[in-house]
């Protein structure tokens, strides 16, 4: 900040005549010292706020996005590649996003920081890119406001907020930090650009194509840089300004181009993505449910910026419910005053542009930076989440602040003492934003802390019961009968749905509780009888994974019919560890058959070693001890890589055929006959098995190998 067109001295607080402004001269020779050390004491207050973050767990999306993905281990020309190629969740789920520079930054704190998954060193980066971005607040408040007390209050308020945690603690936040980053750090650059000499301007030009290109490659929500950057040229512009400017769009315009051109050739490899709707029930609601439902989302945003008491990781169905057009149910009534607060503050904008500029830019800044999620132009991928008001939340401290400078400035004439009563008000409340950003910082701890503080946030979201019922089911010991509660009232939210607005997953983890309910109660070795205990909790936890499977099938046909739409031949393969379930449910209820259909269709899927584990379980309780070696030989053809399966063979070789030749010293022995037909039989099973799923080419080699490999009888694959 060499130069300013406006004074960042000790000016009143408030707006000034626009006539004012353009008699003001340019200052040289702006002075960093007092910045910094009003920036510094931010940033230690902010620090202590967040201290409480540094020992959270990689919770919910962050062991994937860090414990999953391969392309993080290791600094290597192949991982950079496939970062740069692929999606963010490479190998896990079908998103279609784009965020490369983000997942480059996991692979800095894993392979070069060498903090693999340790979760700390991935906490002190998130906070250093927000200490960053409060720097680049205050600017932006020196810019704007005109006044270093001003600047300094916005960047402490918005720095300290606990609205922001879910971008600067949730390590997988970092996308909406970098973003940010962009998007501020460009507008800066673009300001400074317009009022250097030529070679200034190109060294501003190039931070500024620097900016842009760390903003949009890390996250899609940063191409509303160029939005800001005419926002700012409309309110504070000059006549010499604009002949000029254009080299700031340009030099947005080149980083941009390339994203969106790697961004369009990932789409066209990749099938498209489905929603579901319980990530986002906008989707299938109508043209005005959802834009109404939607608007009462950004008043929500505002009452949380407002009042954060009750701030959660996840709103999903049903924590928001969608627009009814019951005016006298307080839901939709919210709806309606949500509107109208929009609507008024885009007159009250309007109405800004020539007396209060300042007001006109951050209520734009607001309603700019926050359209790209708000599902009103376009329905995404959530109905709403705290991460995304990170930015947008600098335009709504910004207009508070401004609007409060406004009050204070017309009232100090008569009243000495309301400068300094405002400022002890603003150190208040940054004060208590301090407190409950270390509080609930804390809740970030682990997957138990935070569930139970988001059932207690929105006790009516499906997923927050889920996450705490999972935690409770992974603890050690298990929470059987405190996850079971969890997961009933999940059911009761979901009840009444179509099998085409839910998935599989939470029905999988109520069938997986049930059943480890039902085992606890089982008698060792015995049969559970039809009226036993065990057998209620079996028979409840086979109708939630029937539901599960009726959910599952929907979501892949729905998948397909999409893909075809867009001339694209996609399948998916489900929530496979329903299967896994829904075979062990069936085994203990004394039915083998579906039990191995389940079973055969989920390893076909996912070759896992549990699958096969489960098929020889199963053969074995039917009295079958040559089809659960056949199961396990499946197994090892599906995945030759196991080492549990060998072992599993030798173990039940030694249980069922302690007198033959399966078995000698160094393993199992391939040349007996035993082993050897078994073999054969298996890879007939799984050579048939690829071809009823359409896998011509891996049937084929199947066989082939069998043949040609192993010895087996060309006949038996014809």
């Amino acid at each position: 900040m060499k130069k300013r067109t406006r004074k960042a001295a000790v000016a009143p607080a408030g707006p000034k005549p626009a006539e004012e402004k353009q008699a003001e001269t340019i200052e040289v020779g702006f002075s960093w010292q007092p910045h910094w050390w009003r920036v510094a004491a931010i940033w230690l207050v902010a620090l202590a706020a967040y201290s409480s973050s540094f020992r959270a767990g990689l919770v919910i999306d962050n062991a994937v996005m860090i414990g999953q993905d391969t392309r993080i281990r290791a600094f290597t020309s192949e991982n950079l590649h496939l970062i740069l190629s692929e999606e963010l969740w490479y190998n896990n789920s079908s998103t279609n996003l784009y965020r490369p520079l983000t997942t480059f930054s996991y692979l800095i704190n894993y392979a070069i920081f060498g903090n693999g998954t340790h979760p700390a060193g991935y906490h002190w980066v998130n906070f250093g890119i927000h200490a960053l971005n409060i720097l680049l607040v205050y600017l932006l408040g020196l810019l704007v406001f005109e006044e270093a007390l001003l600047a300094w209050a916005l960047a402490a308020i918005w720095g300290l907020h606990p609205l922001l945690i879910e971008s600067v603690t949730n390590i997988v936040g970092r996308a909406d930090l970098l973003a940010a980053f962009g998007v501020l750090g460009g507008l800066l650059c673009h300001v400074q650009a317009g009022r250097g000499n030529s070679r200034r301007r190109a060294a501003w030009l190039a931070g500024l194509g620097l900016a842009a290109a760390i903003g949009i490659f890390s996250k899609e929500s940063a191409a509303v840089l160029p939005a800001i950057l005419l926002l700012y040229d409309l309110t504070w512009k000059t006549s010499s300004e604009w002949r000029t400017r254009w080299q700031s769009y340009a030099a947005v315009a080149l980083p941009f181009a390339v994203f969106f051109k790697l961004r369009a050739d990932l789409l066209a490899r990749h099938f498209v993505n489905v929603v579901p709707f319980l990530d986002n029930p906008l989707i299938d609601a109508d043209f005005w449910t959802a834009r109404l439902t939607a608007f009462k989302v950004i008043g929500r945003y505002f009452w949380l910026f407002l009042w954060p008491s009750r701030l959660s990781s996840d709103y999903s169905y049903n924590a928001v419910p969608l627009f009814g057009w019951h005016l006298n149910r307080w839901e939709d009534l919210a709806a309606i005053v949500s509107l109208l607060g929009c609507l008024a503050a885009a007159l009250l904008a309007l109405r800004a542009y020539r007396r209060w500029k300042t007001g006109f830019f951050l209520i734009l800044f607001f309603f700019i930076t926050i359209a790209p999620v708000a599902n009103i132009f376009l329905l995404i991928g959530t109905i709403m989440a705290e991460r995304f008001v990170y930015l947008p939340a600098v335009g709504l401290a910004g207009y508070l602040l401004a609007a409060g400078a406004l009050v204070v400035r017309r009232i100090e004439n008569r009243w000495a003492g309301a400068r300094r009563i405002a400022c002890g008000a603003v150190i208040a409340v940054c004060a208590v934003l301090a407190m409950r950003t270390f509080a609930r910082n804390l809740d970030w701890y682990d997957e138990r802390t935070l569930g139970a503080s988001e059932v207690a946030a929105a006790p009516q979201s499906f997923k927050a019961h889920m996450l705490l019922a999972s935690a409770r089911l992974d603890g050690n010991p298990p929470e059987l009968d405190g996850a079971i509660t969890e997961l009933d009232r999940m059911l009761g939210i979901l009840d009444g749905l179509p099998a085409e607005r839910l998935v599989a997953r939470p029905f999988e983890l109520a069938g997986q509780a049930f059943r480890r309910k039902g085992d606890s109660l089982a008698q060792p070795g015995k049969l559970s009888g039809p009226d036993s205990a065990s057998a209620f909790w079996y028979r409840k936890a086979l109708a939630a994974l029937l539901r599960g499977k009726e959910a599952d099938h929907a979501d892949i046909e729905k998948v397909r019919k999409v893909n075809l739409e867009s001339g694209k031949v996609a399948s998916s393969a489900g929530w496979v560890p329903l299967y896994l379930e829904l075979g062990r449910v069936y085994r203990r209820l004394n039915d083998p058959q579906p039990a191995l259909e389940a079973l055969a269709y989920g390893r076909l899927q996912r070759p896992g070693d549990e699958f096969s584990e489960e098929m020889s379980q199963t053969r074995l309780k039917m009295g079958d001890a040559n089809q659960a070696a056949v199961a396990l030989m499946e197994g090892l053809i599906l995945n030759p890589n196991s080492t549990r399966l060998p072992a599993d063979l030798v173990a039940l070789y030694r249980q069922t055929a302690p007198d033959s030749c399966a078995v000698r010293a160094s393993g199992i022995n391939l040349e007996c006959p035993l082993v050897h037909g078994q073999l054969c039989s298996a890879s007939k099973n799984v050579a048939a098995a690829y071809g009823q799923a359409g896998q011509r080419s891996r049937a084929a080699a199947t066989a082939h190998s069998a043949v040609h490999e192993l010895g087996c009888p060309a006949q038996l694959f014809q």
